[in-house]
């Protein structure tokens, strides 16, 4: 990566100094509760609630677990490097945004299991991008900015239900902006915490629930020029992070109808905020992988992008293609 300009358009999340803040990883959470359809309609009404809150994760809609994967069994004791790995892929464009820094995107990302014990534990490598662009050029497609992510993510069975544990680099850069003379540039790691639990809405299975927690362990918020960094929300000011995510098949062995929401609530130095999204589409499952078309809305109260926080109403229609069974 190229050294960091405080002055000067280009500044790299690598560039980690003063302003950079490090801070401590959780020792625990209070308990785990279990979602049931109750609770699925409170997410739902909370998803249509008028105040949110702010965080961008570049894999924020998928949920990733190698031991849902049983094709390739292993006896209980057996332990073996490098035992499976996979990825996805997406492409759409925001028919609809209350900014105009969001009109296309790509997603790309993968995994590699670095190890295995039998069907019971898993530890994988990951990394993944989101990458936007804006109408602001002759072909309507000016690249904008890019969102990155890598980190490792161990994984166990339990009974019932699975635990995760790991750590995500997150980093983000702005593409092609010499023409606006501002920069802003984040980086927001953590450790992570998660629940993930298998229930069964209208057949076994069918539905996917997750509780997660992270502790921002560096946060880093730098923007040209520097008076902008007075101005609405900072992310060196990011404390931890709570989720709720839901996904649900009608019938996940067949093309079926799928949906999707998910809520993270964000502890900022100055005050609690609410991210919110639902997604509904339908899905192409194959022996091979997985093909989605989906439609999703999504609020942002700090999109990241632009140097003057802003935030965003985001309505998208995509496509995604995935290795199968390990993503939801």
């Amino acid at each position: 990566m190229p050294d960091a300009r405080s002055e000067l358009p280009g500044i790299d999340c690598g560039d980690q100094r003063s302003s950079m803040h490090f801070r401590h990883p959780p020792t625990g959470i209070s308990g785990i509760i279990r979602p049931a359809v109750q609770l699925l309609l409170l997410v739902a009404a909370l998803v249509l609630a008028p105040e949110a809150g702010a965080q961008r994760h570049a894999a924020r809609s998928l949920i990733i677990n190698p031991l849902l994967d049983d094709r390739n069994h292993l006896p209980d004791m057996d332990v073996r490097a490098f035992h499976t790995f996979g990825g996805w892929a997406g492409f759409g464009n925001f028919p609809l945004s209350s900014d105009d820094h969001h009109l296309w995107y790509q997603d790309l990302g993968g995994y590699v299991e670095l190890w295995r014990q039998g069907d019971t534990s898993s530890m994988l490598l990951t990394g993944q991008i989101q990458f936007l662009a804006d109408p602001h050029n002759d072909i309507n497609f000016n690249p904008r900015a890019i969102f990155w992510e890598e980190g490792l993510l161990y994984t166990t069975r339990l009974s019932p239900g699975f635990l995760q544990l790991g750590f995500m680099h997150r980093c983000k850069h702005d593409i092609d902006n010499l023409d606006i003379g501002r920069e802003r540039s984040l980086i927001f790691s953590s450790m992570i915490l998660r629940y993930q639990h298998l229930g069964s809405l209208l057949r076994e299975d069918d539905l996917m629930m997750m509780l997660g927690f992270e502790q921002y362990v560096i946060t880093w918020d730098r923007r040209t020029p520097r008076e902008l960094e007075e101005t609405g929300p900072d992310w060196n000011d990011l404390q931890n992070m709570a989720t709720l995510h839901m996904h649900w098949h009608a019938n996940p062995q067949e093309e079926s109808l799928f949906a999707e929401t998910r809520l993270q609530l964000i502890n900022m130095e100055d005050r609690l905020r609410l991210n919110r999204s639902a997604s509904v589409g339908w899905r192409f499952p194959r022996s091979g992988g997985e093909f989605r078309l989906v439609l999703s809305y999504e609020y942002l109260h700090d999109s990241g992008i632009p140097a003057e926080p802003e935030e965003a109403h985001l309505l998208t229609l995509g496509i995604r293609a995935n290795s199968p069974f390990v993503f939801r």
